[in-house]
């Protein structure tokens, strides 16, 4: 097998790259063949909430990605996501296994490989993100390929490899920077001239924080930087380094002035409003063991409870893209069993979007104590590892999420253009 090739070049547009042509094979043709086999997209309806429902279906596990990175092209006409390979038989949630990056249309026809093989992840697979125009797709490759933020026509064709100092996983909404970084620093890289800017250390936000005092001994890192919908904002997360860290908080640096502040704490899965003026978060009360959803002010650093009239069995919120009164969450136990909730801002309501399984009833809490999974305290069993992860469309008109209930982790698409 020949060697990786690894001259350094320029495209059409000055960005600085690293070109592979062996080891990823894009659009190969055996697996058009296959993906022409592939079961035809299955119709389905909630039996509990009325909701139509589309299921992509595949003898494979596939993964969309996390709640915050939306699998759909920015005109929502392709949905890009990554297979596991078929002998992957049962999925961890700290595993990594082979597989193919894989784009579709949104109904689900026309399946076709970009990339593979590939190593990817059961939650986020291989970081696939989409180029602002659509043209291409952009992921992480490892091995048995190039270790590389690496990006692929969305029609297929050749992979090149952007040459990063350092990782970078997130692409900025105008597609000139990467955000990347490590525990220790972040940064941001400019794709039309190769730069590399490093912003934040972790030894700035420990001095920052409002709670240096309580980590002083404590080991902590810097991860996930997330560019605000209108890119002229990072929100950088600072977290010490437990399985349930102890403390979890939020920094937001400006792209334009510089400047960095610490926004809030007590907190898991935060999200962009779609103005960018505020981000919103899950926080656990320790007084009564309840989950409310809290909303912070970029511009004026105060929080306030965006929803607490009941509590919120939440893992990944979001807003809808262009009715940010109406948030969107997957469910852990209590009254809205284990599937996709909607909350109202506006009302104070919260009602079942989807059941997963489709048609099951909330289950009995398995402790009397904590009748619904709560961050770090009590996770009860579920019949299968899957998080659903929704994610909307660019107008809000559907809805992505993945199920384990056909014996695989498949995607499924809602309608909610009633909304």
């Amino acid at each position: 097998m020949e060697s990786y090739s690894w001259p350094q070049v320029y495209d059409a547009s000055g960005m600085k790259l690293l070109v592979t042509r062996l080891g990823l094979l894009a659009l190969s043709f055996p697996f058009q063949t296959a993906a022409q086999q592939e079961p035809s997209p299955e119709q389905l309806r909630d039996p509990v909430t009325g909701r139509q429902i589309l299921r992509y279906a595949s003898p494979h596990h596939e993964t969309h990605h996390y709640y915050f990175v939306s699998p759909w092209s920015p005109d929502g006409n392709e949905i890009v996501f990554f297979q596991f390979d078929r002998s992957v038989e049962k999925l961890t949630a700290t595993g990594r296994y082979p597989g193919v990056l894989v784009v579709m249309n949104s109904d689900g026809t026309a399946r076709r490989e970009l990339a593979g093989p590939l190593t990817g992840h059961y939650h986020t697979g291989v970081n696939q993100l989409w180029g602002p125009e659509g043209n291409f797709v952009y992921f992480q490759s490892l091995e048995p390929g190039p270790r590389c933020m690496a990006r692929v026509p969305a029609l297929g064709g050749e992979i090149e490899c952007v040459d990063t100092p350092v990782p970078c996983n997130r692409l900025s909404p105008d597609g000139t920077l990467l955000s990347c970084g490590n525990a220790e620093h972040q940064g941001v890289l400019e794709l039309q001239s190769g730069s590399y800017r490093q912003l934040v250390t972790l030894a700035e936000a420990r001095n920052l924080t409002p709670n240096r005092l309580e980590i002083e001994d404590e080991a902590s890192q810097l991860q996930n930087t997330r560019f605000s919908p209108d890119g002229e904002k990072l929100m950088i997360i600072h977290r010490t380094q437990e399985t349930f860290p102890r403390l979890v908080e939020i920094f937001v640096y400006g792209l334009r002035d510089g400047s960095f502040r610490w926004l809030a704490d007590n907190l898991h899965h935060p999200t962009w409003r779609p103005d960018s003026m505020a981000v919103l978060f899950v926080r656990h009360d320790s007084r009564t063991n309840l989950q409310w959803l809290v909303e912070a002010d970029v511009g004026t650093g105060t929080t306030r409870k965006a929803f607490d009239a009941e509590h919120v069995p939440a893992g990944h919120p979001s807003y809808h893209p262009i009715k940010p009164h109406l948030v969107v969450t997957d469910c852990y136990g209590g009254r809205m069993g284990n599937g996709l909730a909607l909350i109202n801002l506006k009302d104070g309501s919260m009602s079942q979007l989807v059941t997963i399984p489709l048609g099951s009833k909330p289950e009995q809490p398995a402790d009397e104590r904590f009748p619904f999974r709560n961050w770090g305290i009590w996770f009860p069993p579920r019949q299968y590892l899957n998080e659903p992860r929704p994610v909307w469309n660019h107008d809000g008109s559907k809805l992505l999420y993945t199920s384990e209930e056909s014996g695989r982790t498949n995607l499924y698409v809602v309608d909610t253009s009633d909304l």
